[in-house]
């Protein structure tokens, strides 16, 4: 993934302020944003009084958060702690054990086998939400096939948002994905 230099904005997604809050409430630590970029998901999470884990493969992202942050700290209190972690999602395994993790946060940025690893490392009554890039140009190849989140939820979460749009050209089966739900039993891989 590119990166554009200096962040875009530091304002988390919108969709994603909508959950956040129920999110840090109720989640039991730690919670990782996936692929975070610059991390104003992270940072706006952090703003309810929790920690967040980052994870990205940009060195350059990750030297941001770490530089904004403590300004961040100067000007809001009870602020949680965010840590950062330099991982290759795409190639590194993943480094969270079963039933270990209290929420993932997953913006423009969606891999099927690492969105099995999700499930599998949020433990029960942990929420995971995802919004995946848009399929404008050539993104569509990157996406799921329509039906495929909803098919893994199926059988250990609630969903609380769910949002699938068909993209690409007609003979693709892509879709875009934006979830918000919660584990309700042990999730296993078949």
């Amino acid at each position: 993934m590119n990166y554009p230099k200096t962040p875009i904005a530091n304002t988390p997604s919108s969709l994603f302020s909508r959950f956040a809050k129920e999110i840090a409430i109720n989640s039991n630590e730690p919670i990782l944003d996936a692929a975070c970029g610059y991390g104003r998901n992270a940072i706006y999470l952090s703003s309810f009084g929790v920690d967040v884990i980052c994870l990205d493969n940009n060195e350059d992202a990750l030297s941001y958060i770490k530089s904004y942050y403590p300004k961040a700290l100067t000007r809001t209190e009870g602020l949680g702690n965010i840590s950062t972690l330099k991982i290759d999602l795409v190639d590194d395994p993943w480094p969270y054990r079963e039933e270990s993790i209290g929420a993932i946060i997953n913006v423009y940025f969606f891999l099927p086998k690492l969105f099995e690893q999700f499930l599998v490392s949020l433990k029960i009554g942990g929420y995971i939400f995802i919004e995946s890039i848009d399929g404008h140009g050539g993104n569509y190849i990157e996406l799921p096939p329509q039906g495929f989140v909803k098919g893994k939820l199926s059988r250990a979460f609630e969903i609380l948002y769910f949002k699938e749009k068909k993209v690409g050209p007609p003979s693709s089966d892509a879709s875009t994905i934006k979830l918000f739900a919660k584990k309700t039993m042990s999730y296993d891989v078949v």
